[in-house]
């Protein structure tokens, strides 16, 4: 098993291999689903983050899982917490392997939210929560997307790790979508855009905290 340290180093150059293969191939996604896919196909290739761990009631599962329900209720029309909102879901979750040798397997894989008490709602069950977001068109929808992915982020205390990873193959329109994001929300941000419009490829790399990949 490995210590959170060594988690957050191996994550970090796994999301290097997904910036380098989308800089070399930025159009090879036609939609956010696909490019979740990659991501999710990327991150299970390593032994680190395909590995198993059996439950307290001797299910074996794997601590990467995508679409991973979040612990709090949110309103997405209003990108606010809401107690009586819908539980959302992180975009890939890498779950504490403590986590599941700790607790039984329908608790592990977080569908009922009555087996959580509230300490479980601050204690680490997450090793890292991700979200993913392919950009396409600037707009809107894609702004409001991502702010509730951060909203998200922000309010995942079961998470030891938090990762916001955006890419986009267009600068037309472009929109800061980080205006009020800071290396203070404990959120890692990596924003790749790759652009191609004007016939030579040029590459946007933001950070947040400056130099967290290498």
């Amino acid at each position: 098993m490995l210590t959170a340290t060594e988690y957050e180093s191996k994550i970090a150059e796994t999301i290097r291999t997904v910036i380098n293969q989308f800089h070399r191939k930025p159009h090879n996604f036609f939609n956010e689903h696909e490019f979740h896919n990659y991501c999710y196909h990327v991150f299970y290739s390593k032994k680190e983050f395909s590995r198993q761990y059996v439950t307290s009631d001797g299910k074996r599962t794997s601590i990467l899982h995508p679409e991973y329900p979040t612990l709090k209720r949110f309103r997405k029309k209003t990108i606010s917490v809401n107690p009586k909102g819908d539980r959302a879901r992180y975009d890939m979750a890498i779950l504490n392997p403590d986590f599941i040798e700790q607790n039984t397997f329908e608790k592990v894989r977080n569908r009922d939210i009555s087996l959580f008490t509230n300490s479980d709602f601050t204690s680490p069950n997450l090793i890292a929560a991700i979200e993913f977001k392919f950009i396409i068109t600037h707009g809107k929808q894609s702004q409001d997307g991502v702010s509730f992915d951060i909203l998200k982020l922000r309010m995942a205390d079961e998470a030891l790790l938090k990762y916001l990873l955006v890419f986009s193959n267009t600068q037309r329109r472009e929109i800061d979508y980080f205006h009020d994001l800071d290396a203070s929300l404990g959120i890692k941000l990596a924003y790749v855009c790759v652009d191609e419009d004007s016939g030579k490829k040029r590459m946007a790399e933001k950070l947040i905290p400056k130099g967290w990949i290498e």
